[in-house]
C-alpha cells in the first residue's frame, strides 16, 4: 500500500489520507469497496493505542482511495489526545478488501514529521496538567510552552536546548546576540554602544543582588589560569589571575618586601658594629682613620670590654626578636589574603617608558633618570628624574604586546611610594641618591642648593624613621613653580650687590652670606662608605667572639618568644653565622647606600663617646 499523510485546515479536525489498495498477494484493488482501520500507536512489542477508526472507501481504476482521518466510523479514543510531543507515533492501516471487519494489517510505519495542526493545539501549554507520567527523555523532541508562563515543569525532561552536538542561537530582530556552543561556551554579541558611564552602553549588565559576579574555575588558582581576560581587536592587554604561595614568594613585590625586612636587619647589624666599637675602647674621634680603627681591635683587655657590654647585645636582640614579630605579621597576613594579584586603589598617571640599552628589569618605587625619552639607573647628566610606577590609575603610550618587556610604566603626575635611604620628613624634597640604584635621599628645603632643584623627584607626603630602606610616599609632577622663591631670592640680592658697588645702597649682611651657597656646586648626598670593606672585614673578623655571642643571645631571644627561624631563611642565615652573612650584605651593589648608613652610625656612635 502506497501512502500520503498531510494536515487539513484548521476548520476541519482530520488529516487527509491517500494510498493505492493491494491485496496480500500484492494485486491491485481496482474499481472495489474496500474497508480499512486507521489507528496510532506508540511503543515496542505490545504496543499503546492512542486513537483507531474506519472507513469504507470506493478505490478508482488505478486502486487510488482518499479519506479523512478523524472523520472515520466507530472511533476509539480521540486524535487531540495522541502525545505527539513526547511519544514516537506510529500510523497502522489494516485492510478487509471485502469491506467486512476481517482485518488483515498491511504496514505500520513511523510518523517523523508531526501533523502541525495537531501539534499546534498543544502549543499554548508546557504538559497537561492532569499528565501523570514520566516523561522519557528520550523522546523529548519538543516541548509544550505557554507565552504567559509554564507550570508543572520537570527540569530533568523540561529544557530549552540542543540534543544533537550542535550550538543553541537566540537572535533578536533577526541578528544573533547569544550562542551556547555544543562545548557549553557561550557567546555574546551585541551592537550597543555608548558612553562608559551608561550601564545602557554594556552587553551585560548584572543587578539586583548584594554581590555581583561569582567566578570558579576548575583548576588550580596558580598563574597560568585567569579569572577574567581583557582584550580589544589587537589582542590582550590585561588579566585578573590566580596566584599561589611559590608564585608568590617568586614574585618582586614579595622578595622587595623581603629585602626590606633584611634591610632592617642591616641596621641591627650597624647598631651592634657601633656596640662593638664601644665595647673596644674607641672614642677618640681619631676614628676617623680607617687604619687606627682596624689596628685599635687588637689592643689587649679587649675582651673584658667586650663582656661590659654584653647587655647591649641583648638590647639589640629584643629589637631584633621585635623585627621577626613584624616579619612574621606581615607574611601571614600577605599569604593568608593571597587570591588573585589585581586590585585597584592607585594614584598617578603614569606612561610606559622604553629602557636604555643593556638596562636590567626595573622595580616600582626606583628613581631612574630619563634621556631622550628612555629610562636608566643611571641618574648622571640625566634631563629628567622619575620614579617607576606600581599601579598607575591612568597608563598611557602602550606598546605593543610583544615589546611590553622593553618597558617599566613610569609616574608623570600624582602619588606614588619611592625607596628612599634614612630618615625623612613630610614637606622634605626626594633627590637620586648618586649611587644609580635606584634609590633616593631625603633633603629639607632650608638644605636645598639651586642646583638641586633641577635633580628633584617629588616632595615626601609622608615621613619615616631613619632605615637602611624606606617606602615613601611622594608627590611627583606637583613641584614645577618651587624654585620660584629661590630666584625672586636671588634676583632681590643681585640688586642689592649691583646697587651697592654704584654706591647707592649698602650691602646687606644675607646678601654676603649668600653669595657663596649660590655658586657651590650641588649637594651631593653622604652615600660612600667611609670604611673599604677589606677593613670592614678585619673589623669584624677581629671581633667574631664577640659578634656570634650577641647573634646567640638574639637567637635565643628569638626562639624564647616562640619564633621559628626556619620561615625567615635570610635572618636565619645572619643568626647561624653572622660574620658571612654581613660580609655578603656588605658587598652587595644594591646597598652601598644603606652601607654608607651604617658607616655613618658608627662614626655617630663612636663620636659620642
Amino acid at each position: 500500500m502506497v501512502q500520503s499523510l498531510s494536515g487539513q485546515t484548521a476548520s476541519t479536525a482530520g488529516m487527509n489520507y491517500q494510498a493505492v489498495a493491494r491485496d496480500v498477494f500484492g494485486k491491485l484493488l481496482a474499481k472495489q469497496t474496500i474497508a480499512l482501520k486507521i489507528s496510532f500507536s506508540s511503543g515496542e512489542g505490545e504496543a499503546k493505542s492512542h486513537y483507531s477508526e474506519i472507513h469504507q472507501v470506493t478505490t478508482d481504476e488505478l486502486g487510488l482511495f482518499n479519506l479523512v482521518i478523524g472523520e472515520g466510523q466507530d472511533a476509539s479514543g480521540k486524535l487531540s489526545d495522541i502525545p505527539w510531543a513526547t511519544d514516537q507515533i506510529r500510523l497502522n492501516v489494516a485492510l478487509d478488501a471485502a469491506g467486512g471487519r476481517e482485518f488483515a494489517l498491511m504496514g505500520s510505519s513511523e510518523l517523523h514529521s508531526v501533523p502541525y495542526a495537531y501539534y499546534a493545539t498543544t502549543a499554548s501549554q508546557l504538559v497537561d496538567e492532569s499528565s501523570a507520567i514520566e516523561l522519557p527523555t528520550e523522546k523529548n523532541q519538543s516541548i509544550y510552552w505557554h507565552t504567559g508562563g509554564n507550570t508543572a515543569t520537570r527540569p530533568e525532561t523540561h529544557f530549552l536546548g540542543t540534543r544533537d552536538n550542535q550550538s543553541l542561537v537566540f537572535k533578536t530582530n533577526n541578528t544573533t546576540r547569544v550562542i551556547l556552543t555544543a562545548g557549553g561556551q557561550m557567546q555574546v554579541y551585541s551592537g550597543v554602544s555608548g558612553n562608559d558611564s551608561d550601564p545602557a552602553s554594556y552587553p551585560i549588565t548584572v543587578e539586583g543582588s548584594q554581590q555581583g559576579i561569582y567566578v570558579m574555575v576548575n583548576e588550580s588558582r596558580d598563574g597560568d589560569n585567569n579569572f577574567l581576560t581583557f582584550a580589544d581587536p589587537e589582542g590582550i592587554w590585561g588579566r585578573v589571575e590566580g596566584q599561589t604561595i611559590p608564585e608568590l614568594e617568586a614574585s618582586q613585590e614579595y622578595r622587595t618586601q623581603v629585602a626590606l625586612f633584611t634591610l632592617s636587619a642591616v641596621s641591627l647589624a650597624a647598631t651592634l658594629v657601633a656596640t662593638i666599637a664601644e665595647a673596644a675602647g674607641l672614642y677618640a674621634a681619631a676614628v676617623a682613620a680607617a687604619a687606627t680603627l682596624i689596628l685599635a681591635f687588637a689592643t689587649p683587655g679587649f675582651t673584658a670590654a667586650a663582656v661590659a657590654v654584653t647587655a647591649n647585645g641583648v638590647s639589640i636582640g629584643v629589637e631584633a626578636a621585635a623585627l621577626a614579630t613584624e616579619w612574621a605579621t606581615w607574611e601571614s597576613n600577605i599569604k593568608g589574603n593571597i587570591g588573585v594579584t589585581y586590585q585597584s586603589g592607585a594614584g598617578d598617571y603614569a606612561e610606559w617608558l622604553q629602557r636604555g640599552k643593556d638596562e636590567p628589569d626595573m622595580h616600582f618605587g626606583e628613581i631612574v633618570g630619563v634621556s631622550g625619552g628612555k629610562i636608566s639607573l643611571n641618574t648622571n647628566n640625566a634631563q629628567h628624574y622619575m620614579v617607576v610606577s606600581r599601579r598607575p590609575i591612568v597608563l598611557g603610550n602602550a606598546p605593543q604586546p610583544d615589546r611590553e618587556h622593553l618597558y617599566e610604566k613610569v609616574a608623570f603626575m600624582g602619588q606614588v611610594p619611592v625607596k628612599v635611604v634614612g630618615k625623612v620628613d613630610v614637606g622634605d624634597y626626594i633627590i637620586p641618591s648618586g649611587n644609580n640604584d635606584g634609590l633616593g635621599v631625603a633633603v629639607k628645603p632650608s638644605q636645598m642648593m639651586i642646583s638641586d632643584y633641577a635633580k628633584v623627584v617629588g616632595v615626601a607626603w609622608e615621613a619615616a624613621k631613619e632605615a637602611p630602606l624606606n617606602y615613601v610616599n611622594i608627590g611627583v609632577g606637583l613641584t614645577t613653580n618651587d624654585l620660584a622663591p629661590k630666584v625672586e631670592d636671588l634676583s632681590h640680592k643681585v640688586d642689592n650687590i649691583i646697587a651697592y658697588l654704584e654706591g647707592k645702597a649698602p650691602l646687606r649682611s644675607s646678601t654676603a652670606k649668600a653669595v657663596n651657597p649660590v655658586a657651590a656646586p650641588a649637594a651631593q648626598p653622604a652615600s660612600a662608605k667611609m670604611v673599604t670593606d677589606e677593613e670592614f672585614d678585619q673589623f669584624l673578623d677581629k671581633n667574631a667572639d664577640l659578634v656570634n655571642q650577641i647573634y646567640a643571645q638574639t637567637k635565643q631571644e628569638l626562639l624564647r618568644q616562640g619564633s621559628d627561624l626556619s620561615n625567615y631563611p635570610e635572618l636565619q642565615a645572619m643568626f647561624d653565622d653572622p660574620i658571612p652573612a654581613i660580609k655578603k650584605m656588605r658587598r652587595d651593589p644594591q646597598l652601598v647606600s644603606q652601607w654608607a648608613m651604617v658607616d655613618k652610625k658608627i662614626q655617630k656612635e663612636l663620636k659620642k663617646k
